[in-house]
């Protein structure tokens, strides 16, 4: 009943999805689809400098020209970065259309608030959907999501989010667990819970897939009976290594779905992990120092132009100066760990637990997680603002890992205040580190 109420739901949106499809699949070569992308960047670019504050400034700021008359003109512009967009939030919050913001940050670098409105989560869902449609999904199907779930950290009104949340899941047909404890019992938990809803597809960080599929493999058990079709990894890279145990258990394909909460989905593979086939109407993706930076195409309230995902490629540039896929991705994987309770119990934790439960402190921005022989967590950060007390910080975080099912004495996290984001020697922010046993 639930699928058949979503793909009620959903079916005005099935005809532009597929027409969407059939400019894909009869796109012509290369060079073709570059004058497509040229010809949406200049209409693009030329909307967001004459009203955007942060474009205009940025425009004058750095002489730049008035539309490009190559893609590979991109290259003259300055590479926009998060930290440039956080420092300049007075002209970000200027914005016209902005209704909310989206946060990024913590595991991924300096916290960032991007606006949004409904141009962004529109295309985000075609663009995921299209994805979707190349793997034989369609809008509607049931979704088993092994997930993180922010929105539930944010302090006053928690539990009237959670309840919108269950209720929006269950109209678009999603069954949602955490991604965040990832011991025995929560892991089994999560299997029955897949078994129960026989979905079309699963989608959840790649180590939290592995662990999974680790786990069920220890015990003898897998989820091939569960009719899954398709594995999609996503918000982290998957070893190689990995795959192999991931498609065993759930017996199919295992695939990528890559994007960011910045920029939507940018790129989904086919049957396979990759490559990634780009969503080149929507998205120009350059290759600079092995890093991916992108510059969308389509409507969004805020547009990013020739923006630092973070991410890393070991693919070669193009001629015409836009990937239209990845045969790699390299970096910002999410990392497990085991933290001790009060009780002495061990738990195996994804690092993006801490991400999510302190990004919602506004004035945190760069997180270091130190893991200590004794069990417990150290703390660096840079802030904005007065200090803030220790004693309030280990409060707010106990409380935040009691939700998981995961409870400590708050004095076995401490938190320390840095001046700079801590860098490795090649220049690489640290997320997490271990002390030796």
């Amino acid at each position: 009943m639930r699928e058949r109420i979503a793909k009620r739901l959903l079916r005005a949106r099935v005809p532009a999805l597929e027409a969407l499809a059939r400019t894909y699949a009869q796109a012509g070569d290369t060079q073709a689809i570059a004058k497509i992308q040229l010809a949406r960047f200049n209409a693009h670019w030329d909307k967001a400098w004459r009203t955007i504050p942060f474009y205009n400034a940025w425009k004058a700021e750095h002489m730049l020209p008035e539309r490009i008359v190559d893609i590979r003109g991109l290259a003259d512009f300055p590479v926009l970065t998060k930290l440039v967009l956080s420092e300049r939030r007075d002209l970000m919050e200027r914005t016209p259309g902005l209704e909310r913001y989206t946060l990024t940050g913590g595991t991924s670098g300096v916290s960032t608030a991007f606006p949004m409105n409904g141009d962004d989560a529109k295309a985000s869902w075609t663009n995921a959907h299209l994805g979707r449609h190349w793997n034989g999904i369609a809008p509607g199907s049931r979704l088993f999501m092994i997930w993180g779930h922010s929105h539930l950290f944010s302090g006053r009104g928690a539990w009237r989010k959670q309840i919108k949340r269950q209720f929006k899941d269950w109209f678009a047909n999603i069954d949602r667990m955490s991604a965040y404890n990832l011991s025995g019992p929560e892991l089994d938990a999560i299997a029955m819970g897949i078994i129960r809803a026989k979905p079309a597809y699963v989608i959840g960080y790649g180590s939290c897939l592995a662990q999974l599929a680790r786990h069920l493999k220890d015990k003898g058990r897998d989820l091939t009976g569960a009719g899954v079709r398709r594995v999609v990894n996503t918000s982290e890279t998957m070893p190689a290594g990995d795959v192999p145990d991931v498609a065993a258990t759930f017996g199919c394909p295992v695939i990528n779905e890559y994007g960011m909460a910045e920029a939507g989905v940018i790129g989904y593979s086919a049957g396979s992990l990759y490559p990634v086939k780009l969503f080149w109407n929507d998205f120009i993706v350059r290759l600079v120092d092995r890093r991916i930076v992108l510059s969308t195409l389509g409507d969004r309230c805020f547009p990013l132009i020739n923006y630092d995902t973070e991410d890393l490629s070991d693919d070669p540039m193009p001629e015409t100066g836009s990937a239209l896929e990845l045969r790699s991705l390299l970096g910002k994987a999410r990392d497990i760990f085991t933290i001790r309770d009060a009780d002495g119990d061990e738990h195996d934790v994804s690092v993006v637990l801490f991400d999510h439960l302190l990004k919602q402190i506004p004035q945190l921005k760069s997180l270091h997680y130190t893991m200590r022989a004794d069990g417990g967590v150290s703390i660096e950060y840079t802030a904005e603002g007065a200090p803030l007390p220790e004693v309030w910080l280990q409060t707010r975080f106990a409380a935040g890992l009691a939700q998981e099912g995961i409870t400590i004495a708050p004095q076995t996290t401490s938190f320390h205040r840095l001046d700079a984001p801590l860098q490795t020697v090649a220049g690489k922010r640290v997320t997490l580190k271990r002390e030796a046993k």
